[in-house]
């Protein structure tokens, strides 16, 4: 993924504001939930184990062969679509689940498996041209996937699912690009029956902080801050089971990232990323201390921060909450070159956010210029 805001901006949504009485009509679902953080957390490790998993290499190998086992005798129809781009040889992994409704309907979610082939970002020069772990940066999110693919075949779902794991995201200067072979293939009729596409990426962090990553459609993002207060995800809000809510959905704080959400996003299907941007200490233009670097390990990650987004997501699923968007229909980004990112107001993003992000707001129209120029630009650096 590249960043494409220089630094968060503050105040750029506000729906947790009005989340605490939609969120009760999600706490019917709350006892069914089953997906479990260890079971997710376990996968992590085995990633890791594999080594490197870049296109082409073994450990890349080694993972789809062992996830094809796994989820077809899970009862998932198995999938492979190989790509060549940049002088990559990619290969994108698609599991679906049919329902038994025929209702022609599917959503896909999505996280990309490859580790980065470089630790560009590592303090220690020697360590730059090494391999990087990608503990939270490519296996928390495939974690959180098979973790749900173990619950999704029994919970009678309407509609289809299908798991979109995705080669090729984070290598050099290219980004996306298997997330982007995928959007160019779809057929119209495919593009119609999606729904939603959820994307998960760095998402283990073990102090999750779930942002507000642009662009991305506002629809979704409130069922998220939704269902994050009933599960006790919003600072302050009441949860289901009666405590206040920590601080993990920060929807408060924006921030710009070119990821595999853009490419369907740019097709007009409802797109979201749920990502933690920062990974370790804060720091200027990256994703935090750990991204990109040989810091990328297993014990960054914590099972505690997987079961949080794997609570989430089962929870949306569960609910209906990423199919039946019902909320007044979006423009399409086919038909219209402005996303739906407003420029906060100033005063606003003072009285919401730290002093400290509140000094950027004056600087929003040129983020969000910048922004609608990356997009077009496809992701690529």
């Amino acid at each position: 993924m590249l960043i494409t805001l220089g630094m968060p901006l503050c105040g750029a949504f506000s729906a947790a504001e009005d989340s605490q009485s939609s969120a009760e009509e999600f706490c019917q679902h709350i006892d069914d939930l089953e997906f479990n953080g260890t079971e997710a957390n376990a996968s992590i490790a085995w990633q890791v184990g594999l080594g490197p998993r870049v296109p082409g290499s073994n450990g890349s190998e080694a993972f789809r062969q062992n996830i094809t086992m796994e989820l077809d005798e899970a009862g998932w129809h198995v999938s492979t679509s190989n790509h060549l781009s940049h002088g990559l040889n990619l290969t994108n992994v698609f599991a679906r689940w049919n329902s038994t409704s025929g209702s022609g309907g599917q959503i896909v979610l999505s996280a990309h498996y490859d580790s980065r082939s470089q630790a560009d970002q590592d303090l220690n020069e020697t360590n730059r041209s090494l391999p990087v772990p990608g503990a939270n940066d490519g296996a928390s999110g495939v974690a959180v996937l098979l973790e749900l693919a173990r619950h999704i075949p029994q919970m009678n779902l309407d509609y289809d699912v299908v798991l979109f794991l995705n080669d090729a995201e984070d290598q050099g200067n290219n980004y996306t690009l298997g997330a982007e072979a995928w959007a160019d293939n779809l057929t119209e009729s495919e593009i119609n029956a999606t729904h939603a596409f959820i994307l998960l990426d760095m998402i283990g962090d073990a102090d999750l902080q779930l942002h507000n990553i642009q662009p991305g459609n506002e629809t979704l993002k409130s069922a998220i801050v939704e269902m994050g207060t009933a599960l006790g995800m919003v600072e302050g809000e009441m949860a289901c089971d009666g405590t206040l809510g920590t601080d993990i959905i920060q929807y408060d704080v924006a921030v710009g990232v070119i990821d595999d959400h853009i490419h369907p996003h740019n097709l007009g299907i409802p797109s979201i990323d749920l990502m933690d941007t920062a990974y370790g200490e804060p720091r200027m233009m990256t994703f935090g201390s750990y991204w990109h670097t040989m810091e990328d390990t297993p014990d960054k990650v914590s099972a505690e921060s997987l079961e949080h987004v794997g609570r989430l997501v089962e929870l949306g699923l569960r609910s209906d909450a990423f199919f039946e968007l019902d909320s007044p229909e979006e423009p399409d980004p086919r038909d219209d070159t402005k996303d739906d990112t407003t420029e906060p107001d100033s005063s606003e993003a003072e009285h919401n956010g730290s002093p400290r992000l509140a000094t950027l707001a004056g600087l929003a129209l040129l983020a969000v210029a910048v922004l609608l120029a990356m997009i077009e630009f496809k992701g690529k650096a």
